[in-house]
């Protein structure tokens, strides 16, 4: 059995991508219109107008949301949701920790998943340095598009790498299956 951890963010953009809610890598406020009572108290209270109202729907404007969540907070149909959350390398060691004996008893561990993991280099290189002390093993689902330099860093910390190879160019693969 594993814990697996999504962390949001990814530089690529798949057409069939299984959480597209994964690519930015900061909080997104998501919108239910089913939900929606058109009170229009998350338009109001939304500091940086980041909520407008067109069309009997509220659109978000990603690039103003600041994920303070208010408009989350205080819409009474429930129509506003959050998919994210900001977290302390402490906090999610403590999540994890609570499966601990699901571990142990199966051989399991953590999976790091995404959104692409190694985006957020500097969390993760810390996360794992705090996982490691528990001696868990530890893997990631990858397709590594990051900096080479991050990548080196950052891989042989895994115990398993999973790549998730999103292309392959036809002509390169071609030549080197010749005689397969």
């Amino acid at each position: 059995m594993r814990t697996t951890l999504f962390l949001k963010g990814c530089p690529l953009r798949c057409q069939w991508c299984a959480n597209p809610e994964s690519h930015l890598a900061k909080i997104q406020v998501l919108y239910h219109q089913e939900d929606c009572l058109h009170c229009l108290n998350c338009v109001h209270l939304y500091p940086t107008h980041a909520l407008t109202h067109q069309d009997q729907c509220i659109h978000v404007d990603f690039n103003k949301c600041i994920g303070c969540l208010e408009c989350v907070k205080n819409c009474p149909g429930h129509a506003l949701s959050n998919e994210g959350e900001y977290k302390s390398v402490e906090e999610v060691v403590a999540i994890c920790l609570q499966d601990l004996p699901f571990h142990e008893e199966s051989g399991g561990g953590i999976t790091i998943s995404g959104g692409e993991g190694m985006s957020q280099p500097d969390f993760l290189r810390e996360l794992l340095s705090a996982l490691k002390k528990h001696n868990l093993h530890l893997a990631i689902e990858t397709i590594g598009y990051v900096p080479e330099d991050v990548f080196q860093e950052l891989a042989p910390m895994f115990d398993l790498l999973l790549f998730d190879i999103k292309h392959a160019d036809s002509e390169k693969t071609s030549s080197r299956n010749k005689g397969w």
